[in-house]
């Protein structure tokens, strides 16, 4: 399997290509599928584009909120549907785009000898937080694809018992809850940075783990709730998204220097006169 990705701005236009409606490129309804919606009500291309678009509105520094991965494995290789949709689900999630967290439209095309489904993501999250970031795809995208790869199947079983064993019911209580309460705690105004929230959590009996480099920068983050470890990428709330929340917080905030109020017109007169000599008759 492998992955290719490309961003843009145009909802509408790239939700009619996966529905094969582009002009000159029509497609029979059965050649390209609709196989997933998330956090959008499914309609039309140019209904779903409307509602994400809105959605997008929420960030005004996001100037391309596309995202477009196809999905594609090799030519004759068996993929069930059921396969194709777990893939698409797993990949946003990889990413950083968790279906519970973003807008995701996934269209299955047939119209090539190999398998491959077209997966449409809205950067801006739906509770605002900061946007799926679009740096170093070239080097994640590989190690993604062949980890979803091996989930699906393509691994000696052992391989396979150890990636499906994430999906106990435990751990998934686990990884819901803790995103819940991250989520609430986040969109507090008075958020005021990594310690804050990790006293916060503290009070709601999950324990959390920063990791930091040399040079004291968040680089992984990882929470335990009632004896369930579950990382920052699996509930949604990675060190980097962590980073740009602190970094906006109230506590981080930069403040200006206060500068001294202005001399009134009199004071300046009165500066002016002690400025100046006094000058006495000439003898």
């Amino acid at each position: 399997m492998i992955a290719k990705t490309t961003t843009g701005s145009d909802f509408e236009g790239a939700l009619s290509y996966g529905a094969g409606q582009r002009k000159g490129r029509g497609k029979e309804p059965e050649d390209a599928p609709l196989l997933v919606v998330a956090n959008v009500i499914s309609g039309s291309p140019k209904e779903m584009a409307q509602d994400m678009q809105a959605v997008a509105r929420l960030s005004r520094k996001i100037q391309k909120p596309v995202w477009h991965t196809v999905l594609s494995w090799k030519a004759g290789e068996e993929v069930t549907q059921a396969q194709k949709v777990a893939a698409a689900r797993r990949y946003c999630e990889l990413i950083g785009a968790p279906i519970d967290r973003h807008q995701v439209v996934v269209y299955e095309h047939r119209d090539k000898q190999h398998a491959h489904v077209h997966i449409y993501i809205n950067r801006v999250p739906m509770d605002a937080g900061p946007a799926l970031r679009t740096d170093n795809n070239f080097y994640r995208q590989p190690a993604i694809t062949k980890q979803i790869s091996q989930e699906l199947g393509m691994q000696p079983l052992p391989e396979r018992r150890q990636s499906v064993a994430d999906t106990n019911p435990m751990r998934q209580q686990a990884r819901e809850v803790v995103r819940e309460i991250i989520k609430q705690l986040v969109a507090q105004p008075e958020r005021a940075g990594k310690e804050w929230l990790q006293a916060k959590l503290e009070e709601r009996g999950i324990s959390t783990r920063y990791k930091h480099d040399n040079g004291g920068v968040l680089r992984g983050v990882s929470f335990e709730l009632n004896g369930v470890a579950v990382t920052g990428q699996q509930v949604g709330y990675k060190a980097t998204q962590l980073r740009e929340l602190f970094a906006t917080s109230p506590e981080n905030a930069q403040q200006l220097p206060i500068l001294p109020a202005p001399s009134s017109p009199r004071q300046q007169e009165e500066e002016e006169g002690k400025k100046q000599k006094p000058k006495g008759p000439r003898l």
